[in-house]
């Protein structure tokens, strides 16, 4: 018995009539019948009395019409909850999210639900570029907002904006007070450095900015410390050093000034990265969101990923 048997059952019991249930449910006669036949085999019983005008329910059929009626409605319930988990893993996107980076995801996310409502987000931190690649290549994470770099062999991106590198020193530091600060204006002081592989891209930036302006700065590593941990903050605040780092997720404190550098070239890349050739239909519903908000960014590419979600 399966949930078209007992379709058929309360159609033609609810009828009278072979010839409407089978109108009813937009199926030929040869077919409804056998099914009607299937179920009255398969229960070992006479549902239904033909007669000229159509058929009537037989005693055994009528006790059963009712229990019919309830489990038919709990299979449609079954099939629409299914139907509805269907869509939500469908339009569910994993967004791997970098370093101060939510309230940009936000943004779009806001934009995506006014165009497309029905888009579920799961949203994870993300932090070292080695990791958050693998995740993409093997479909852990959908898009990643971060920095490079990217997997340019298996993976899209793009750049959204640039954000600020800046200089984390102590509150006591005559440098404190000022607005902006050049590289040159650090150039005495102590540079602390945490591990490369943490973020490669932001230790080598900094590397290049000394090094194409001919500084050669004190540097000292501090492998169990950093700007973003209670550790690193304390070298700061008690003058051993200075951090340069991103920006955008750093706010000072009492004993902790956080200065941007102005030097031209002291920013790092805020970037969107996708799977080459994505066709998923929600992963380009988003990105043509995220075009939507930075629409200076759309590669040249992005047009025909868009195409593919309409």
């Amino acid at each position: 018995m399966d949930f078209r048997h007992l379709r058929a059952f309360i159609a033609v019991a609810e009828e009278s009539s072979v010839t409407k249930a089978a109108a009813r449910l937009h199926i030929s006669q040869p077919p409804l019948s056998r099914h009607i036949r299937q179920l009255e085999e398969e229960l070992g019983i006479t549902l239904f009395l033909r007669h000229r005008q159509g058929v009537k329910l037989t005693d055994a059929g009528t006790s059963l019409l009712e229990k019919a009626k309830v489990l038919a409605a709990a299979a449609s319930d079954f099939y629409e909850t299914a139907g509805q988990t269907t869509r939500i893993e469908e339009n569910r996107l994993r967004v791997g999210i970098g370093w101060g980076l939510w309230e940009t995801v936000n943004k779009i996310r806001v934009a995506s639900a006014r165009q497309f409502a029905n888009i579920t987000i799961d949203a994870a931190d993300v932090l070292c570029a080695e990791v958050y690649n693998e995740q993409l290549q093997h479909h852990t994470l959908d898009l990643v907002f971060a920095r490079p770099p990217f997997d340019a062999a298996t993976l899209e991106s793009a750049v959204l904006f640039q954000e600020r590198i800046v200089a984390v020193i102590s509150a006591e530091s005559p440098l404190a007070s000022r607005k902006t600060l050049r590289l040159s204006d650090l150039a005495d002081e102590t540079l602390l450095l945490w591990d490369r592989h943490i973020m490669p891209y932001l230790f080598d930036k900094v590397d290049h900015l000394y090094a194409s302006q001919g500084l050669t700065p004190k540097r000292v590593p501090t492998p169990d410390a950093g700007p973003y941990n209670q550790a690193g903050l304390m070298q700061v605040a008690s003058g051993k050093g200075v951090y340069l780092c991103m920006g955008i997720p750093f706010t000072a404190t009492q004993t902790v000034a956080v200065v941007p550098l102005s030097d031209p070239d002291a920013t790092l890349d805020i970037c969107i990265a996708w799977r080459k050739g994505e066709t998923s239909p929600v992963v380009c519903k988003f990105l043509e969101s995220v075009w939507h908000v930075f629409p200076q960014a759309r590669p040249g590419g992005a047009k025909a990923v868009a195409k593919r979600a309409s």
